[in-house]
This record gives C-alpha cells, sequence and structure tokens, in this order.
C-alpha cells in the first residue's frame, strides 16, 4: 500500500506511474541559463574555482562553500597549486558577496590578502569540502555545521563548526584527531574520494546518509589502486548513527544498464519534497579516439596537447527514494552549451551541490528555483553562472494535443484539496478524476493555466470525501504538463 500522506509528489520517476495504462510522456526540463552570479577574481582564485555547494539556514541566510586554486610557494620552497576552501553569502539567492574574514591574514609568498573569504588554514591542501547544516535533532547546537573532506586514497574525514570556523573531531593530538575524524578509509571501501562527497541527515530514517565516490573496473568494485584511465568512476551510498561511523559504501543500483562514468555526484534532498532525493551528476565521457569533431570544436590545437583532451562533461539528472536505488535519464539535463572558446572540454558541467528559491522576474509570477554552474574560462576568471528551473520542473509527465493519460497506481492520501504545479496551451486542459475501490469517484472539468500551487476544483464533492480511501488517479491531458501534486 502507497501512503502519500500530505507529502508532494514529483513525476522524477516511476513510483506512483502506472505505465501500462499511462501514455503522456516524461520529459526531462533543462535549466535555462540567466546571468553571471559571482566572479571568481580574486587573487587566490587565479587558477580556477570548483566544487560549489550551498547551504540555506534556518534563518533563511544562504552560505555557498568551493575550492579556489592559484599558485603559490609552499613552506618547503616547493612551487605548487594551492588549494583553498572559501565562502560566499546571500541573503536571496541572486546576490553573491564575500565575507570580510581575516583566518588567514597572510599565505603563501606571491599574494598579501589581509582580508578574505577563506576558511580552511594556511597550508591545508584541499582538493574537496562539502558542508552541511545538521537537522538532526539530537545535534549538540555547537556542531549544526558539518563538513567532509576527500583525499584521494586515503580516506573521507569529518569537521565539526559553525558555519565559518572547522576542526577535527575533538582529541588529544592532531593525530588521535586524524584518526578519529576518519569515517571511513579509501584502501578498505573501494572509494577514493577525490571530488566532491555529499552527507546529509536524513529525517526519514533518522540517520546520516553519504554518497561518496569510487572506481570500479568491469565487475571488480573494490579494486586496490585502479588506473583511473581504465577505470569507471561511480557513486556509493553509506549510512550512518553518529556521523562518525558508517556502514560499508554500496554502489548504487539504476533503472538502466549503462555503465555511465560519473564524476561529482550533486545529490540533495529536494527540500520541497525532502523524501526525495534528486541529483545533477557531471558525466565524464571519453572519446576513445580522435575524430573529425575535435577539430572543429573550440581550441583544437591546444586540445591535442592537453590533458583528457579528448575528454569533456555533460549532467544528467536523477532521483531517489532511498539513497540506494536510482531513477536516472540518459538525455542530459545541462550541456556545454554553445561553443565559445573555452567550453566543450573536460571541465564543464558541475553543477553546484544544491537549490535555492528565487522571486519570479515578472511582478506576481510564481518563484523559482535557481541552480549555478561554473565555466571555466581560460585566460579569463572563472564565472558562477544562475540558471532558472520551475519549481519541481525536473520532469513533467507530458501530453501532445491529442489527449493522453496520466494513471497512477493505487495510493492512500490525507487531505481535503488536490494541489497541482502545472501549465497548458490555451487550447489545452488537463480532468482529473479520483476513484476509490468502492468505485467511488469524483471529478473534475477541464483545468487550465500555468501555477505551481493551482487547486483543482472538483463537480461532484472534494477530495475530503475520498480521504484515507485506497484511489487511483486519472488524468486526461492535451498540450498539457504536470510536474508535481499534493494533498492539503
Amino acid at each position: 500500500m502507497i501512503n502519500i500522506g500530505n507529502r508532494r509528489e514529483l513525476f522524477v520517476d516511476n513510483f506512483l506511474i502506472d505505465e501500462e495504462k499511462t501514455t503522456a510522456a516524461a520529459v526531462v526540463h533543462k535549466p535555462v541559463k540567466r546571468d553571471v552570479a559571482f566572479v571568481h577574481d580574486a587573487q587566490w582564485e587565479t587558477q580556477g574555482a570548483a566544487y560549489h555547494n550551498i547551504v540555506i539556514t534556518p534563518e533563511g541566510k544562504r552560505y555557498m562553500y568551493y575550492k579556489s586554486m592559484h599558485q603559490d610557494i609552499k613552506p618547503d620552497g616547493a612551487d605548487a597549486t594551492m588549494r583553498r576552501i572559501c565562502v560566499i553569502e546571500s541573503e536571496d539567492g541572486l546576490n553573491w558577496t564575500r565575507p570580510v574574514l581575516d583566518k588567514t591574514p597572510v599565505f603563501g609568498k606571491r599574494i598579501n590578502a589581509p582580508t578574505n573569504n577563506i576558511i580552511s588554514h594556511l597550508y591545508d591542501y584541499y582538493d574537496n569540502m562539502f558542508v552541511f547544516y545538521d537537522t538532526n535533532p539530537n545535534c549538540p547546537e555547537n556542531e549544526r555545521y558539518k563538513a567532509v573532506y576527500g583525499e584521494w586514497g586515503t580516506g573521507l574525514f569529518g569537521y565539526v563548526g559553525d558555519g565559518i570556523n572547522f576542526a577535527f573531531h575533538p582529541g588529544e593530538n592532531i593525530h588521535e584527531m586524524m584518526k578519529k575524524s576518519l569515517l571511513i578509509s579509501g584502501k578498505d571501501s573501494g572509494c577514493y574520494f577525490d571530488s566532491l562527497n555529499t552527507v546529509y541527515y536524513n529525517n526519514e530514517i533518522g540517520k546520516y546518509v553519504a554518497f561518496v565516490r569510487g572506481f570500479h573496473v568491469g565487475e571488480d568494485y573494490y579494486p586496490p589502486d585502479p588506473d583511473v584511465d581504465d577505470a569507471v568512476r561511480d557513486i556509493r551510498y553509506m549510512v550512518s548513527d553518529d556521523f562518525w561511523n558508517w556502514s560499508y559504501p554500496v554502489p548504487f543500483k539504476y533503472n538502466d544498464e549503462y555503465d555511465y562514468q560519473l564524476y561529482a555526484n550533486a545529490i540533495a534532498p529536494y527540500y520541497r519534497a525532502p523524501h526525495i532525493f534528486c541529483a545533477t551528476p557531471t558525466r565524464y565521457v571519453a572519446w576513445p579516439e580522435w575524430i573529425d569533431s575535435f577539430e572543429k570544436l573550440p581550441n583544437a590545437e591546444e586540445r591535442r596537447h592537453r590533458h583528457r583532451g579528448k575528454s569533456m562533461n555533460d549532467a544528467i539528472f536523477m532521483s531517489s527514494r532511498d539513497g540506494q536505488n536510482w531513477f536516472r535519464y540518459g538525455e542530459a539535463f545541462m550541456t556545454a552549451g554553445p561553443e565559445h572558446h573555452s567550453n566543450w572540454k573536460y571541465g564543464d558541467c558541475y553543477p553546484c551541490v544544491g537549490f535555492t528559491e528565487t522571486p519570479g522576474e515578472i511582478k506576481g509570477t510564481d518563484p523559482y528555483l535557481s541552480m549555478f554552474c561554473k565555466e571555466d574560462h581560460e585566460g579569463e576568471p572563472t564565472k558562477l553562472y544562475r540558471y532558472s528551473l520551475r519549481l519541481d520542473g525536473f520532469v513533467s509527465r507530458t501530453a501532445t494535443l491529442k489527449p493522453q493519460m496520466l494513471v497512477t497506481k493505487p495510493f492512500v492520501y490525507d487531505g481535503k484539496e488536490l494541489e497541482i504545479n502545472f501549465e497548458t496551451s490555451a487550447l489545452g486542459y488537463m480532468k482529473f478524476k479520483l476513484r476509490a475501490n468502492d468505485s467511488t469517484e469524483i471529478y473534475s472539468r477541464e483545468v487550465m493555466g500555468d501555477k505551481v500551487d493551482r487547486i483543482v476544483g472538483f463537480e461532484n464533492g472534494t477530495p475530503a470525501d475520498l480521504a484515507g480511501k485506497e484511489v487511483v488517479m486519472e488524468i486526461e491531458m492535451s498540450d498539457a504538463s504536470i510536474y508535481s501534486f499534493k494533498f492539503n
């Protein structure tokens, strides 16, 4: 028995769909590129910025964490790419600024930055760092902000902090702290952690969940030291009761059989339906040989000599209700876009982890999701672009002008009214029918418009009449799309 209660249900998978009776197609919607949200032009960002992730505080303030890079000189005199963890902030999700921090007043030998937005320590060499706000009701208030940092084959380490200041798990000395903060070893788990690993407290199950980076070679998911040119990048799932002690990482299971290489996982619980994880992972595509198209893509001559010059990226969309079984779509959710001087290469399409709601741009229109993705412009500062997507708008069930049907599996709900997120043309429509297992039913006339929260009017009763009963919902659709629904 499927009991949805008052949950918002999205059409990102087939969980509620009667596939034999449904003819309306599933359509993945690409986000729309809007504007430059932030320019990474500080002295400590001259070699780029990557692995962005958003944390929204209970008060509604947004923090965005990321890794910055620049060339500098280490204490031993070696010339190296220095990596920092930085933060920017926003009150509205549209305007982002650097907070003025003095945690690292002078760092490196090539630049002097009395104030900056760096939160990592002077010579820490971070490949990545993911920050989340812990919603565990038993979490101490001074540990609400947690972070994980992954090293290639060493392991995944945990931190606690206040959003700006983070420290290893308490211990008597640095070696003890590192040992206590080692969440899981890479050598024992087949995981290598060298991209953004994501962690959350899952209120649905009362445990912490983590999604981490691994490699497999053929059917071997635990190679001791894989050659990255032969291995396939994958994502794995693990759980914990206390954040410090974790289960063995288990590879994801998918609804398809493609062995895509998935880089940064970009997984987050969807805030309007937190029982569903939504992800926009970067897909890594390595072409086996040089073909004519590479001659015609931007910077062909430079590409010939570039590391991974025959590789490129896009991003796909996938979702899960339990963290281990994933429903994904092979068609790209995000691509590099129109060709310019420095795209269509390895490094494109690394979406920021997390979504933030922003106001509609026309007065009176519905709010929408803002998403973010960096672009690496060679010889220019890295730019962070804002993208927009309809609320719940990852995937819709969509009908042509010729009427088609969406039919659900039987489910139980609790509520008095049906709220839908939908759009139609002027000629298009949607007609709803709720039919209980005792053959009683209610139905609507044509519903038209474009709203994220329309209440459906019924002709011969209300949803309250069938609440608590097992029902099937039938939707006749013409030139229309539905993104989500819930009972209030």
